[in-house]
């Protein structure tokens, strides 16, 4: 068969709930970059009531330009642009025995049957799996694949169970297949697949990501002595437009949240949370 197609810490204190990407609010949950530009109109609406007229102005100022970078497109492409470009892809030199990890992305359940199911994101990952699984093979070398990801969404079924259908599907052979089915975020993906890996004694390591969330997954699995080569399944981009757009703002908190994972793995480590 020929291949054509091409979730970190939970916080364990108030301090570290400003970190958040989303906040809850009446009920829903509110985009970190929405929720901003909201608190500078309420800050604005405030000044405004108490006469103070310079200030209101600075602060709207600053809400108009904010909105303007981030809905035009420039500061979400800047993020993404340094998230995104150290990992383009080169030919990989295959060695005798290699591992391909599978990091979670998700899942979702089909509104009818109810039928699990990956996520958006998560199909570029598997697709990308398969087809360096099958250069890997036509080298004749050893290649097995380490699907990490538990249950987080409660669908009833692992992400690493779903993603393993998908690639059973795609003609992958089942001996070449382990799952980790009990992580529920980036850090413990790292973490359980670690004693794996050390078990598996491969010369080679391959993690398969999305390409905005390399960096941050290879610093955990860095500080767990692990040091794979990053394969980026797909890239995000955001367009510089000539009037703001909503999709940019979607696309500035994919980019922000990766940062504030990284700003705090080195907090944890600052306050001695994180534990190999």
């Amino acid at each position: 068969m020929v291949l054509e197609l091409s979730q970190e810490f939970q916080l364990n204190s108030f301090i570290l709930l400003s970190f958040n990407i989303c906040f809850k609010f009446s009920g829903y949950w509110i985009g970190m970059s929405t929720f901003f530009i909201f608190l500078l109109i309420l800050i604005c609406i405030f000044l405004n009531l108490f006469n103070y007229q310079k200030m209101c102005l600075v602060i709207g100022s600053i809400l108009i330009v904010t909105y303007l970078v981030i809905g035009n497109g420039f500061f979400p492409a800047y993020l993404l642009h340094r998230l995104q470009s150290p990992y383009n892809q080169s030919p990989i030199k295959w060695k005798k025995t290699n591992a391909i990890m599978l990091l979670g992305a998700g899942t979702s359940k089909d509104p009818q049957s109810n039928k699990i199911k990956p996520s958006l994101f998560a199909f570029s990952r598997i697709v990308q799996t398969a087809i360096i699984y099958r250069e890997c093979k036509k080298a004749n070398v050893s290649c097995f694949i380490l699907i990490s990801g538990g249950d987080p969404l409660n669908h009833g079924k692992s992400e690493a169970e779903t993603y393993r259908e998908t690639l059973l599907s795609l003609g992958i052979n089942s001996k070449d297949i382990q799952l980790e089915t009990h992580s529920k975020n980036t850090y413990q993906n790292a973490k359980f697949l670690t004693p794996i890996l050390k078990n598996l004694h491969s010369e080679q390591i391959l993690l398969v990501n999305s390409g905005f969330m390399l960096k941050r997954a290879l610093l955990y699995f860095s500080f767990l002595n692990i040091y794979p080569i990053p394969i980026a399944s797909d890239f995000i981009t955001s367009p510089i437009t000539k009037y703001p757009l909503g999709y940019n703002f979607a696309m500035n908190d994919f980019a922000l949240h990766e940062y504030i994972g990284i700003l705090r793995f080195y907090i944890y480590n600052f306050l001695g949370w994180n534990k190999k």
